[in-house]
């Protein structure tokens, strides 16, 4: 699946809640900010739609109109200096899982970053679970999982 192809499903959703987008320049600060790449189909993400989701699923994002809860910057800084275990500099969060992990993605490597969950009960130590590729494949069947439960 594309990010077009994504953004579509994201935008006929009738349960659909997203921001206004973001602009290049904004979420190269962020990047700076967070000292990680914003990159690839989250970084599309962000660009169209700043933060936001369907249903159950909230997206962490960026933007004026952003939500203090689903500020991305606001959110990983409490996740690495607040929260035990510490999140690790190379995760870049993307979604709570309502019990207290974290989708995220791994930015270790180059290319498209892979999606993994960090689980907040395994220690500082732990090598996060490996979940999708990447973000538009994991957010697709997110989405898609979603809709079939309305």
């Amino acid at each position: 699946m594309t990010f077009n192809d994504l953004s579509e499903l994201l935008q006929i959703n009738p349960t659909k809640s997203f921001g206004q987008g973001v602009s290049d320049a904004e979420i190269d600060t962020a990047s700076a900010e967070l000292e990680v790449d914003l990159t690839g189909g989250y970084r599309l993400f962000l660009k169209r739609f700043g933060w936001g989701g369907v249903g159950s699923i909230e997206l962490f994002g960026l933007g004026v109109d952003v939500p203090p809860y689903l500020s991305l910057t606001a959110m990983t800084r409490s996740e690495r200096e607040e929260m035990s275990p510490a999140l690790p500099v190379y995760l870049i969060p993307l979604m709570n899982d309502g019990g207290g992990n974290l989708y995220c993605l791994d930015s270790r490597g180059a290319g498209e970053p892979p999606v993994v969950l960090w689980d907040h009960t395994a220690g500082e130590q732990q090598e996060p679970t490996r979940v999708a590729s990447d973000f538009t494949m994991w957010l697709a069947e997110r989405v898609e999982r979603e809709m079939e439960m309305e």
